[in-house]
């Protein structure tokens, strides 16, 4: 019997998943609301978490849809920027202790158990709008290896810019069709389609949706859902 899921998800067609790192494997929005209360204090007092995100990501976009610079740089600037809304002074040291928050964000709960779940079917790659430093940082949460890792550091763009998944691509070896992108942010959905990668979005929440009107394969609220959707079409392929 054909199995009513995707082709990409179908473990014979597919060698590789690539994953964007913070939204999708790591809770940032958790670990940068913190970062902020502690930078601003009770300036930020009536302030919603969302309102604070939002200061945040109209800054970050803005940022790394210009000339590249590394992601430290735009987190500092973040920093000093929301600092002067709220009539904080941001010295270097706060700079510093924001950019070094990017270690404290937590994996979302089910992040482990489902690569866990995945390795076991696929080669895992991250695809992440980060420097080098700060991830490594971050990857000292998983308890597994990634088979390659690609930084905006080290392709010098931003996704969605197809750059950086160009070079995940080389890196891999892999031709575009046999790997499927898995982003929080839906503009990703755009570039690996265009490169003939499969793209599922991970809709953890309506911020997800960032306008961009890309138009990914497959939509889940989370990895548990997507990992689920991957071993019924295993299961019903052999």
């Amino acid at each position: 019997m054909k199995a009513p899921w995707p082709n990409f998800v179908d473990p014979r067609n597919t060698s590789t998943l690539t994953f964007d790192c913070y939204g999708t494997l790591v809770d940032w929005e958790r670990g940068l609301v913190h970062a902020f209360r502690r930078l601003l204090g009770e300036r930020a007092a009536s302030t919603s978490d969302s309102a604070l995100i939002d200061a945040f990501l109209k800054i970050d976009m803005e940022l790394i849809s210009g000339p590249f610079q590394p992601y430290s740089d735009i987190l500092a600037n973040a920093a000093r920027r929301v600092g002067s809304e709220y009539e904080v002074d941001v010295g270097r040291d706060d700079e510093a202790a924001f950019v070094r928050s990017v270690f404290s964000c937590p994996l979302f709960p089910e992040t482990l158990p489902a690569l866990q779940r995945l390795s076991k079917r696929f080669r895992l790659a991250i695809i992440s709008n980060i420097d080098n430093e700060l991830l490594e940082g971050t990857l000292k949460l998983f308890n597994l290896d990634f088979s390659v890792v690609v930084t905006s550091e080290e392709a010098r763009c931003y996704k969605p810019a197809e750059g950086i998944f160009k070079a995940a691509l080389s890196r891999l070896g892999e031709i575009p069709n046999r790997v499927v992108h898995i982003a929080e942010g839906l503009c990703e959905a755009a570039p690996a389609r265009r490169l003939g990668m499969g793209s599922v979005w991970v809709r953890r929440s309506e911020r997800s949706d960032d306008g961009s009107g890309a138009r990914p394969d497959l939509t889940v609220q989370n990895l548990t859902a997507f990992v689920d959707i991957v071993e019924r079409a295993e299961a019903q392929a052999t």
